[in-house]
């Protein structure tokens, strides 16, 4: 066994940093948080974005540590969610789409939910957790979820609101337009709806004997990019700056492509890919996150007003990361660190806030991480590895690499690179240290030969790992 594997076998082992003594009896147990974000991008002001207004998201991260390389495991809802809430890494037979079904393709799998329920945790779902509502109902929550399923009211994330929106649905476009903004309250859409919901539940079990698991998930900035008219006003159309690397990266494989969901919905006569559809695009994206980032500010508010923060985890992450017209791409699906690199926050009692980690993590660590953090017993399933180290310690070195896959292939990256490796064979790698926009796919240089070698072979023992076969 090389030395390697064996560092690498040491940090996915079942347990390691992870299996907190379950000292805590339910009765002390902190409570948790749980704000899962689609779609969203570590494009925020306290990532440094500074034409981005989220004031709430910033607050957050001021109170608690901010997570600057965090990478999910799919860049799609689904597998990206299956992943994390099962603790187990998607693999070429494992949470392959959205069709992806944890009871099914992880039977007998304790979710992250389920441990915390079984540990004398009430929990409880709202809104899009899981991306199939459900998945594991009767293991994973106390109570019926509230999703755009039960939601009481005849509306999903895609419904528009605005009366003009109405000329756009038909023929080929059912879905109706991908942008509009009218001029509604908050609790108009599904996710104003879930931030009530989550509000009223955390004024339930903030008095209950038991700790709660509260996940609350928000479907904006998801497609489409409807928010109300409020949020779209801060953002001037004529402030939009668009992506300046707008060509494909140099020697990119035909693999590499993008999603099309975008172009399912109607463009109301804004030609795809246009500098205009650039700008509206954009505008409508930032707007979505405002909306989002206004609806977790009230969850905070209300956090602060019950008297509970100081015995709450907060947890916010974004199951991917999203293209925004960079290489002319919209959306998610692709192996780029604009698709794989999310938004993680996790702020705690006890532990310093205003920190950020520079290290690499994994979404697949959040399980065994809150396990720590709350004293729950940890599963011997979980391949992920606590960061809660790194949470004390933000200094300390992350991950020598994440792992992900797409339909088409996988990719690693570590703190200087990251190499894609297709099913059909093509291969990409990006040199982080002076390409961090992925411009040239330096592969095929002869000078990168041994780092392609390494990379292949690191990229092997971590899929022995996932695909648990590493002995």
């Amino acid at each position: 066994m090389t030395k390697l594997l064996a560092t690498l076998l040491l940090l996915a082992a079942p347990g390691y940093a992870a299996a907190a003594a379950d000292t805590a009896t339910p009765s002390n147990r902190l409570n948790v948080l749980f704000i899962a974000i689609d779609d969203l991008r570590p494009e925020l002001g306290c990532y440094g974005a500074d034409h981005v207004v989220s004031p709430n998201l910033d607050r957050l991260a001021v109170e608690g540590v901010r997570f600057n390389n965090a990478y999910c495991q799919f860049p799609v809802c689904g597998p990206s969610r299956a992943s994390l809430l099962s603790g187990l890494y998607a693999t070429s037979s494992r949470f392959l789409d959205n069709n992806v079904l944890v009871q099914r393709e992880a039977a007998g799998c304790r979710t992250l939910p389920g441990a915390f329920k079984k540990a004398g945790y009430h929990t409880v779902s709202n809104g899009k957790i899981f991306h199939a509502a459900d998945d594991t109902v009767g293991s994973s929550w106390s109570e019926p979820p509230f999703n755009l399923v039960t939601s009481p009211r005849d509306n999903n994330h895609a419904t528009p609101h605005d009366p003009e929106s109405k000329q756009y649905v038909g023929g080929l476009k059912q879905r109706g337009p991908f942008f509009e903004s009218p001029d509604v309250p908050d609790g108009t859409y599904i996710d104003g709806q879930v931030c009530e919901k989550t509000i009223d539940d955390l004024k339930r079990l903030a008095g209950g004997e038991a700790p709660f698991f509260l996940a609350c998930g928000f479907v904006r900035p998801h497609l489409p990019f409807y928010a109300p008219q409020r949020y779209w006003d801060l953002y001037p159309a004529s402030r939009i700056d668009i992506a300046q690397n707008r060509s494909a990266p140099v020697n990119a494989p035909r693999e590499l492509r993008s999603g099309s969901e975008i172009r399912t919905y109607h463009d109301r006569g804004v030609e795809y890919n246009s500098d205009e559809f650039h700008r509206v695009a954009r505008r409508g994206y930032y707007a979505c996150v405002s909306y989002v980032d206004a609806l977790v500010g009230r969850l905070m508010d209300t956090l602060d007003d019950l008297g509970i923060r100081d015995r709450t985890v907060v947890v916010l992450w974004g199951d991917h990361g999203w293209q925004l017209g960079e290489h002319d791409f919209w959306g998610k699906h692709t192996l780029l660190r604009n698709s794989l690199r999310s938004p993680l926050i996790v702020s705690a009692p006890g532990y310093t806030p205003d920190a950020e980690v520079d290290g690499i993590v994994e979404l697949i660590d959040l399980y065994p991480t809150l396990c720590e953090l709350t004293g729950v017993p940890a599963p011997g399933h979980l391949q992920g590895k606590s960061f809660v180290p790194l949470m004390a310690d933000p200094t300390l070195p992350g991950k020598a690499a994440a792992y992900m896959r797409n339909t088409r292939g996988a990719a690693i990256v570590t703190p200087e690179s990251l190499y894609a490796e297709y099913d059909s064979g093509a291969e990409m790698l990006f040199d982080h240290r002076n390409d961090l926009d992925e411009d040239v796919n330096v592969v095929s240089q002869p000078e990168r030969a041994e780092t392609v070698s390494r990379m292949r072979a690191l990229m092997a023992q971590i899929e022995a790992l996932a695909e648990g076969s590493a002995e």
